[in-house]
């Protein structure tokens, strides 16, 4: 991936209609940018004209201006301030973010993938308006309660997407494609609050296109509209999917919760066609005018660096 390097490609995805008709959807890749000093990129949300982004390495939180680029570091409570990146044993691992109102504050909510006690079962709240405001929360009991209500074995745990419907907060399970509904203000209050109950949940399992016959898997949602959601899922050559792997490709789609199904998906590709060997993890919406969105996601390099890519999904 090369800084400042702008791509135009666009992808086309058809389906076929009524009568014939083939209703066209088409993903378009404006620019591409290399964040050599932002590690990890594995969660975005966007306010305004700002990006906020966690890496599920990094030892603090990055905003970074979407028109200028420019970056401020917020360092991290009780994270080493002289590292910049966390060793993989002891990462806390945090894979998502979205944005949260709780006590008439905003805060950014980022949640650890799970996938290894104690480190990754943690979620980050901060205020976004006050940053020396933020708490490193315990939810490993939180975890362990969702995978016995799912009926998800721990080994297949890994929180990788989250967003906000209304008053609901959903979050997405990568090692099963599954999408988990809760109240966040009844999140919040127990998560906060010694002794609160448990939110009930609604859950289902989303069934995701294939690349060489391997299923795409969950790496970021945002959210639409109240019933549909833009999703980020990538495939990676490997028997094993909590080890990485050489990746195969990364799809940007939208998902309907009314219907609880795929609706349009979209393989990301370079200038010339190819697929290209990205690792998309998350999403956010830039602005929505009509029938076209913009958008902003994030790769992680895994190598210490991040990836941007600024996209336009034209949906007819």
């Amino acid at each position: 991936m090369k800084s400042y390097l702008h791509i135009f490609t666009i992808i086309t995805f058809l389906t076929a209609g009524c009568g014939g008709k083939q209703p066209t959807q088409m993903l378009i890749i404006e620019e591409e940018k290399l964040l050599n000093s932002i590690p990890s990129a594995s969660g975005i949300v966007i306010v305004n004209d700002t990006a906020w982004l966690v890496g599920d390495d990094a030892t603090s939180v990055y905003r970074l201006n979407l028109t200028s680029y420019e970056q401020q570091k917020i360092p991290l409570k009780g994270f080493p301030t002289d590292e910049y990146r966390l060793p993989k044993p002891i990462k806390h691992d945090l894979e998502c973010a979205n944005l949260i109102t709780y006590n008439n504050k905003q805060y950014l909510l980022a949640f650890g993938s799970g996938t290894l006690q104690p480190y990754r079962d943690s979620v980050l709240l901060l205020n976004i308006n006050d940053t020396a405001d933020q708490q490193l929360i315990s939810v490993q009991p939180f975890y362990e309660e969702l995978q016995r209500l799912t009926g998800t074995d721990s080994t297949q745990w890994n929180i990788e997407g989250s967003t906000t419907v209304g008053d609901s907060l959903i979050i997405c399970n990568r090692g099963s494609n599954l999408l988990i509904s809760l109240h966040t203000d009844s999140l919040m209050h127990y998560l906060l609050f010694a002794g609160a109950p448990m939110p009930a949940i609604d859950f289902h399992k989303a069934n995701l296109p294939q690349i060489e016959g391997k299923e795409a898997t969950l790496s970021g949602i945002c959210t639409i509209d109240d019933t549909h959601l833009l999703f980020t899922a990538s495939v990676e050559d490997t028997p094993d999917w909590v080890k990485d792997g050489p990746i195969l490709g990364s799809f940007v789609g939208v998902y309907s919760l009314k219907e609880k199904k795929v609706t349009a998906s979209h393989l990301l590709r370079n200038k010339q066609g190819a697929i290209a060997k990205e690792k998309l993890e998350s999403i956010d919406i830039v602005s929505k005018q009509g029938e076209t969105i913009t958008c902003i996601a994030v790769a992680d390099n895994d190598n210490g660096t991040s990836g941007l890519f600024r996209l336009k999904l034209l949906m007819q």
